[in-house]
């Protein structure tokens, strides 16, 4: 569910697709038709044959710079907080209004206040599936409340 921050590896694995072969050939056609059109030409007419040759230099060069979107990558933003009697370690979803060294919650062990001690931000590898409204089944998870998680150290 969480990605380490390694993009480049990605990329490399890619590698040389079809897609991206038959794009490069379809640059090289263009430019071919283009600088053909510019310097032969097909009428007696230059000025038809330049700007013909102009146009598809310039679909060409244009279809080589299309790139596509990356897409920002789906952050989840976590919340950990301690007990200060018990060390009791609780770890939920950031809610607005956290931030480091706030006493606000209290412990479910002991009634302690615990104490934000860390607020990070994690990458997900995949951007979590839209529940339909007809398939909303309870779960162990929705029992629990606000899914918190508890971890006791």
């Amino acid at each position: 569910m969480i990605d380490e921050e390694d993009d480049d590896e990605e990329i490399l694995k890619k590698g040389f697709t079809f897609k991206s072969a038959l794009k490069t050939l379809l640059v090289v056609l263009l430019v071919m038709l283009g600088a053909y059109f510019m310097y032969l030409g097909f009428s007696p007419d230059q000025w038809s044959n330049f700007f013909l040759g102009i146009l598809f230099l310039c679909l060409g060069t244009t279809l080589m710079q299309m790139q596509k979107e990356k897409q920002d990558p789906l952050r989840q933003t976590l919340t950990i907080l301690i007990c200060t009697l018990c060390n009791l370690t609780l770890v939920r979803n950031y809610k607005s209004g956290d931030f480091i060294f706030n006493k606000k919650d209290k412990c479910d062990k002991c009634n302690g206040l615990m104490e934000i001690k860390k607020i990070y931000s994690v990458k997900l590898k995949k951007s979590p599936a839209p529940i339909k409204k007809q398939e909303t089944k309870k779960t162990k998870m929705d029992k629990i409340p606000n899914n918190n998680l508890k971890v006791n150290t």
